[in-house]
């Protein structure tokens, strides 16, 4: 949006999900449904692709009384390594506070490519539904895919 601004204006909502539709390069119409905890690609100029978790989505309302939609993302390191077993590669979720850019508006995501991973579980402390949050260990799965 090459806005040079900071959000001002109190006029925020918070959602956990958003949907919309956008054309692709073919002219097709495609729909996107973002989640709060999805798991995103994103290109960048520096980056080929980039890898985050969804941790908010809301609605801005602008001086110019237009509504734009932001998310907000953790971005995921790679750590270079792999896992022993699945041969995956290891990613690093970022710490709080860290320096990479966090707040996108949601069109960043016009090329919605699932992409899966799996957190790695190496204590007792990893019992499902809950995490270790230390652990800021990711496990990027290579085997997942989308039958057609």
């Amino acid at each position: 949006m090459k806005f040079e601004a900071a959000l001002m204006n109190v006029s925020t909502s918070w959602y956990k999900l958003a949907s919309y539709t956008f054309e692709e390069e073919s002219g097709i119409l495609s729909k996107v449904y973002l989640h709060l905890g999805d798991f995103i690609t994103i290109y960048e100029e520096d980056h080929e692709e980039s890898y985050a978790v969804i941790k908010g989505i809301f609605r801005h309302k602008s001086n110019n009384d237009k509504y734009y939609a932001f998310i907000v993302v953790d971005w995921f390191e790679d750590t270079g390594a792999e896992h022993s077993v699945l041969k995956c590669p290891l990613y690093r979720l970022q710490a709080t506070g860290n320096k990479w850019r966090r707040i996108f508006p949601i069109t960043v995501i016009d090329n919605f490519q699932k992409v899966h991973f799996i957190h790695n579980c190496n204590s007792e402390r990893c019992q499902l539904p809950n995490h270790d949050t230390t652990n800021r260990i990711w496990i990027k799965n290579n085997f997942y895919f989308t039958a057609v």
